[in-house]
């Protein structure tokens, strides 16, 4: 079963701020490569939704919230009823702990962007 997906717009928000800083410090082949690792690995999500690894404790709309790690950055979603969430695009030299809090704001502001035709 291929699920679909959607970016929430703190997600976008946050590969954006990805993006550009890749951009700025390292040039824009970089920043492209960068962008193109995450979006791959988004789409491989609509085949293997599983592959993330469980956040413990922690729930989006009810759903348990996943981790994919890519390196620097991890793409935080959840999944229901063969649709992705991509909840944040998190830098992982930030503290863990605060993730608990974004997730929360998420939930409270009800952001939405757009949902892909997968």
């Amino acid at each position: 079963m291929a699920y679909r997906y959607r970016w929430l717009d703190q997600a976008l928000g946050d590969l954006g701020e990805e993006i550009d800083y890749v951009l700025n410090m390292f040039g824009e082949n970089a920043a492209r490569k960068a962008e193109s690792k995450i979006r791959t690995r988004v789409e491989q999500l609509c085949i293997f939704p599983n592959i993330g690894v469980l956040y413990e404790n922690l729930l989006y709309n009810g759903n348990e919230v996943r981790i994919l790690h890519l390196g620097q950055v991890s793409v935080i979603y959840s999944f229901h009823n063969e649709l992705i969430t991509l909840i944040a695009v998190w830098n992982n030299r930030r503290d863990e702990t605060k993730l608990a809090d974004v997730i929360e704001l998420v939930q409270e502001l009800k952001y939405n962007k757009w949902e892909s035709n997968h």
